[in-house]
């Protein structure tokens, strides 16, 4: 991160938005659906939304701080998933966001957005797999957590994905000369 990034993350309307986005991020995942009746762990929330926002507006750093302070609020507002849901939360946006903000990043049209998203739905889809295999089933206490795999995560991170574009897709550019804080 070059030294005019930094300045600009830290500068205080940048901190600003990442605290509004990252508010807004924790009061949307307090709504949340189970889409998969037989994994109830596997909620859809579209608290990723406001990480997106961030990510595509102020570049990937900042979506990356919108999600660790969505997250890190979140396990007070969601102790019943405690910090392993969470962390799970943090591992697949950040697996969606990274690659969806730095090809947007590159050059910032509609269809680039559409692209980067749709290699982080794969992206973050393989990271679920991997995380959930190796270090969320085991600390959720299910040795035998690989049968999940392909029935219920596979397609819920799919979904996921699926509905992360759809809304931000339709969301962000209307909403993108106040996210760069340019208001009409």
């Amino acid at each position: 991160m070059t030294a005019r990034a930094k300045s600009n993350l830290f500068s205080t309307g940048s901190l600003t938005r990442i605290g509004i986005l990252a508010a807004v991020g924790v009061a949307l995942s307090m709504i949340e659906i189970v889409i998969l009746p037989g994994a109830p762990f596997y909620k859809l929330d579209p608290s990723g939304l406001a990480v997106m926002l961030a990510g595509f507006s102020m570049g990937l750093p900042a979506g990356a701080l919108t999600l660790l302070i969505k997250d890190l609020v979140g396990l007070l507002v969601h102790p019943g998933g405690g910090w392993v849901g969470q962390l799970a939360d943090f591992i697949a946006l950040f697996a969606f966001l990274a690659p969806a903000a730095l090809v947007y990043s590159r050059k910032k049209t509609r269809i680039t957005a559409l692209i980067g998203m749709a290699i982080g739905t794969l992206v973050m889809t393989g990271a679920a797999v991997l995380a959930n295999l190796y270090i969320l089933f085991p600390a959720f206490g299910l040795p035998d957590g690989g049968k999940y795999i392909v029935p219920f995560t596979i397609p819920f991170n799919l979904i996921k994905g699926a509905a992360l574009t759809l809304i931000t897709f339709v969301i962000y550019k209307p909403l993108s000369p106040i996210l760069h804080g340019k208001f009409r």
